[in-house]
């Protein structure tokens, strides 16, 4: 009975090894793949939901899949990160390890504009800062042959296929020198929003102290295949 016991430990513990083994080989594969496909600079950092490893992996289909990039540039706009969650993935173990084609029913993103992004956009002079834990635009507007400083908050939202930075609480140190309206105009801003990766549609949009964040959602996604790479 005591070596029975020692022999079930002994499979338990070789399984498990095993299980953790593989779990962190599909993980390492995925990422490689999404850094290829998206000509990232790093791997981005890829996790696997659910345990055991083995009985997803022999079935082919996994509850979720997380991939948190780093920087990550697509039109020409560098996202800051991209955390996306996928739910209902499907990838049999033999394409996961040998072909590029893993596809999840769902997924949801937070994706990262920095505001690096829009303050190159804004007319020379103006940058945007975190005062007091909110973001706002600040700086010498130049008006003509003049310039004079002005400050304003902002406000982001998404319109058909662009995102709107529109100005708000407006402060002008020299009114004289140009109209409220004038200023307004100025500091507005109209960016297109880039082709998201993964295929991600854009939900919602929200202006925090560190950037700007995307909320984004897509169905039927081809986490790792055959999609064009970005840049």
């Amino acid at each position: 009975m005591r070596k029975f016991l020692v022999f079930v430990i002994f499979v338990l513990i070789v399984v498990a090894v095993a299980d953790r083994g593989l779990h962190y080989a599909a993980e390492s594969e995925i990422a490689s793949r999404v850094e290829q496909q998206y000509e990232m600079a790093s791997e981005p950092e890829v996790t696997i939901g659910g345990f055991p490893f083995l009985t997803q992996a022999v079935s082919g289909e996994y509850d979720e899949i997380r991939i948190v990039t780093g920087a990550i540039v697509v039109d020409s706009v560098q996202l800051e990160r991209v955390n996306v969650t996928a739910r209902d993935v499907t990838a049999p173990l033999s394409d996961l390890m040998t072909q590029p084609s893993v596809v999840a029913g769902t997924a949801e993103a937070k994706v990262t504009l920095p505001y690096s992004e829009l303050q190159k956009r804004l007319p020379e002079g103006i940058v945007i800062e975190n005062e007091n834990g909110k973001p706002r635009m600040s700086g010498d507007l130049a008006l003509g042959q003049y310039s004079t400083p002005v400050s304003a908050d902002l406000q982001v939202s998404v319109e058909d296929d662009s995102i709107m930075v529109t100005p708000s609480n407006i402060e002008v140190g020299q009114t004289g020198l140009g109209g409220m309206d004038l200023v307004e105009q100025m500091l507005s801003l109209q960016v297109p929003v880039p082709e998201m990766p993964f295929g991600l549609e854009v939900q919602s949009i929200e202006a925090l102290p560190n950037g700007v964040e995307v909320m984004a959602e897509a169905r039927d996604v081809e986490l790792v295949g055959t999609s064009p790479a970005a840049g």
